[in-house]
């Protein structure tokens, strides 16, 4: 078998991946990206779930800095900015951002192009059609993860693995306890031109409450089920479009996903404090890693633990976007915050940087060191936002 040695391996190429591995690199770590699709992004580009939701917290206050941030503005670099308030566009005062999301909407091409050429240009490695087949593990570290490539198999090693996959795969092969959901519902969402117009249609099931008798849940880890999703996803935009034609008899479909619709399935389970979007509202966790508002409601605050991150049997092991551990409970879902784009950004740039300064110690970083990193490379952590504090252990 073929053997690749690198400091840091992220597995996965969404957002949150797109953030471990520049935040990886950043700090000086030899950082290699497998992602099993043929373009970066995940759900944001290929699933063309394309709104970049807030930054804020509803109140003008801007909670998620750093490569969130980033990214946000690297959206339009090949494209027109779309949605985003002049508010947020200048530097307007708190009380006038309040009630105005910073938020935008971007084109799934020009992230791609930007994202691939952002990483390429920090020395990342990318390798494209690389599935994680599987990971080897001894005395509690992950050693290397195995990956299918045209000529068999691939073994990557490394010093750290950030796990970026949206299923927590790595995270399933190398042992760690996981929670796997299989309530995910159908979406949708796609364009359609009618020879002047260009629209985005964003189609979906609800999350919470009833489905539609028509439709059904969907496991995001079986073949079976994973299959059903892509084929009832194109359905569902045909069933659409036949009711868009009484009124618009022009239009057609212009551009559909290339990925599934499924929106939280597998993830990290965290032996200690996971993130809760009812009980963590204002509450300062002192290992914190990032801060988000809620992208559903005004006037709420968040802060992310390092234990949501982290995993509990391979030390060398992290995980971000929506593999990290969120508790999902009745309609006040953690996980539902933070499988989010920008959520997925906050806690792929602490994964990363946690990485690479364990790949450079060869241990877990101290909290209060990862923090002040984090601070420096931007990320706002801020205490003095919350009520309430907790050690997040």
């Amino acid at each position: 078998m073929e053997q690749r040695d690198f400091d840091v391996c992220v597995c996965g190429g969404g957002i949150a991946g797109i953030a471990a591995a520049l935040a990886s690199a950043r700090s000086g770590a030899k950082t290699v990206l497998l992602e099993k699709e043929y373009a970066l992004g995940g759900l944001a580009t290929l699933g063309l779930i394309v709104i970049y939701l807030a930054l804020d917290d509803g109140d003008g206050t801007l909670m998620s800095t750093g490569i969130p941030e980033e990214l946000l503005k690297l959206s339009y670099k090949y494209a027109p900015v779309t949605r985003l308030p002049d508010e947020w566009r200048h530097d307007a005062p708190e009380e006038a951002r309040a009630g105005k999301r910073y938020e935008t909407e971007y084109s799934p091409a020009a992230m791609i192009l930007a994202c691939e050429e952002l990483l390429l240009g920090e020395g990342v490695t990318i390798f494209y059609d690389a599935r994680i087949l599987g990971a080897e593990a001894s005395e509690g570290r992950v050693r290397a993860v195995t990956v299918a490539t045209k000529t068999g198999t691939t073994e990557f090693r490394a010093k750290a693995f950030v796990d970026c996959t949206g299923d927590a795969d790595v995270c399933y092969f190398a042992g760690e306890p996981t929670v796997d959901d299989p309530k995910n519902v159908r979406t949708g969402w796609h364009y359609t031109y009618d020879g002047s117009k260009l629209k985005l249609r964003g189609l979906t099931d609800p999350l919470w409450g009833k489905l539609p008798e028509t439709s059904r849940y969907y496991s995001g880890t079986t073949l079976e089920d994973i299959s059903a999703n892509v084929i009832d996803m194109r359905k569902f935009v045909l069933q659409h479009l036949e009711k868009v034609r009484e009124t618009e008899p022009d239009a057609y479909p212009f551009l559909i996903p290339s990925y599934h619709g499924l929106r939280m399935t597998r993830r990290l389970k965290a032996p200690g404090v996971e993130f809760s979007e009812k009980e963590h509202e204002r509450v300062w966790f002192e290992n914190a890693i990032g801060m988000i508002g809620n992208w559903k409601r005004l006037h709420m605050r968040y802060s992310l633990p390092f234990t949501m991150i982290h995993a509990s049997v391979n030390d060398n092991l992290y995980a971000a976007g929506r593999c990290a551990a969120a508790e999902k409970s009745g309609e006040q879902s953690g996980w539902d915050l933070t499988r989010v784009i920008p959520s997925c950004a906050v806690t792929g740039q602490a994964a990363g940087t946690a990485a690479a300064m364990q790949a450079a110690s060869g241990s877990v970083p101290e909290i209060g060191a990862l923090q002040n990193r984090l601070r420096a490379d931007g990320v706002r952590l801020d205490p003095s936002l919350f009520t309430r504090t907790l050690k997040g252990e």
